[in-house]
């Protein structure tokens, strides 16, 4: 899958009114009516896994807590409605903000390659070129940073979030609807499984929500094209992070003996009651 774009946008989300089970004519619907403003669907249903790493302190969690995002997290894509692949490569993405724009540095790495990378081994000749096959001009100096941040901040996988997405996409924006999102505890483990779709072990918890992300390359107000959309469905501004509410769910479960849950627990519920803006 090459490189999207949109890695340095200004990101915008929001909670649809609608069930689970009408996104997909939500989604037929969507392709008339952002049709005419140039945006087309750029992909199928796609099974998205992202792996997000903390630390023993989940000082990442502390940080977006605290309205400084920074996001560690590998991801996989994997499609439905077609022959089932293992999964052979990983996107590496380190995540930051400020204010509403948002800054996502990536490259893609091979499942083989992926222990190398958190062992802090140098990158071989593989990985520089694919990074540059995928577009990556720096894969050298990203590369190194983003195992620095690994060995430095004591970094280990914690949470996979799994969700179905479907996406339209134009030259400048770029929509994206999110829905059958579930938690789960990772562990070092979960890299041996050929596939995230279909996990043996039960979920820690689900949203329940159809979530939209709006992205654009610049900060020029509402787009035509989404005030159309809100007139046809009811859409609430929610700035809310899926990682968040995936914590909440392992302190009330797997992780309910960690040092710190009673410090995030009630952090964690503030926030989410205070991220639906409208």
């Amino acid at each position: 899958m090459p490189a999207p774009a949109f890695n340095d946008r200004v990101e915008k989300k929001f909670q649809l009114g609608i069930e689970e089970k009408e996104v997909a004519a939500l989604w037929r619907d969507l392709s008339t009516v952002l049709h005419p403003y140039g945006l087309e669907p750029v992909q199928e249903i796609t099974s998205v896994g992202s792996v997000y790493y903390d630390n023993k302190d989940c000082d990442l969690l502390r940080f977006s807590l605290l309205g400084h995002l920074m996001l560690f997290r590998t991801r996989a894509y994997e499609m439905y409605g077609q022959v089932p692949q293992p999964i052979g490569e990983y996107w590496i993405e380190l995540k930051t903000a400020q204010g509403t724009r948002r800054r996502k540095r990536r490259f893609p790495l091979a499942k083989g390659a992926l222990q190398d990378f958190l062992d802090g081994r140098e990158m071989g000749q593989s990985v520089a070129d694919r990074g540059r096959e995928a577009g990556v001009a720096d894969i050298g100096e990203l590369y190194s940073a983003s195992q620095e941040t690994v060995l430095t901040m004591g970094l280990k996988p914690l949470l996979l979030v799994r969700c179905k997405r479907i996406a339209f996409q134009s030259d400048t924006s770029r929509l994206s609807i999110d829905w059958d999102v579930e938690y789960y505890h990772a562990q070092a483990s979960l890299y041996e499984a050929s596939s995230w779709k279909y996990l043996a072990e039960p979920s820690v918890g689900r949203s329940g929500k159809v979530i939209l992300e709006m992205k654009c390359l610049t900060d020029e107000g509402v787009p035509a094209w989404f005030s159309e959309l809100q007139q046809r469905y009811p859409v609430w501004a929610r700035e809310y992070l899926k990682p968040v509410e995936g914590m909440g769910c392992l302190f009330k479960g797997p992780l309910r003996h960690h040092k710190e849950v009673n410090y995030f627990i009630p952090l964690i519920n503030a926030y989410m009651e205070n991220t639906l803006l409208g």
